[in-house]
């Protein structure tokens, strides 16, 4: 499977088998048996000879679907938040991303990712604060 998918690129792009194994230091023999089947070899290798055409390979796996970009984005802005909230309050990562998810921080950022992202970065640690020490106050009247 893998050595097919490499011919095809190498067809499509162009490129011989004697060109292909220069570029990653194999004999043409070689990269015929890769192609026709005739010798496995691992993603990571069919990966290097996809690099050596200039392409990336990748695995689908069944049933799973690729990542929605906006919630990657999300993800990246609330890491990068606690971040900042550890390097301010100076703690370590974990424990600030604890304090945020118990005191609704990380639910905050997520659920006002598209504003509070454009903000600048000490804006965002203050509404952080807020939102933590309201909640911390109710979670104190509760118990």
């Amino acid at each position: 499977m893998l050595g097919s998918a490499i011919q095809r690129v190498r067809k499509a792009k162009r490129i011989t088998q004697e060109e292909l194994g220069r570029r990653v230091g194999l004999p043409k023999s070689s990269i015929s048996k890769i192609e026709k089947g005739l010798t496995h070899i691992s993603f990571e290798d069919a990966s290097l000879l996809m690099d050596a055409m200039g392409e990336k390979i990748s695995i689908q796996v069944m049933g799973m679907k690729e990542p929605d970009e906006k919630k990657v984005e999300c993800v990246r802005f609330v890491t990068i938040g606690v971040a900042w909230y550890a390097h301010r309050k100076k703690m370590a990562f974990a424990d600030a991303y604890k304090y945020l998810l118990i005191y609704k921080g990380i639910q905050f950022m997520e659920d006002n990712y598209a504003y509070e992202q454009t903000l600048p970065r000490e804006t965002l640690l203050s509404d952080l604060d807020k939102v933590c020490n309201m909640n911390r106050e109710k979670f104190r009247k509760a118990v």
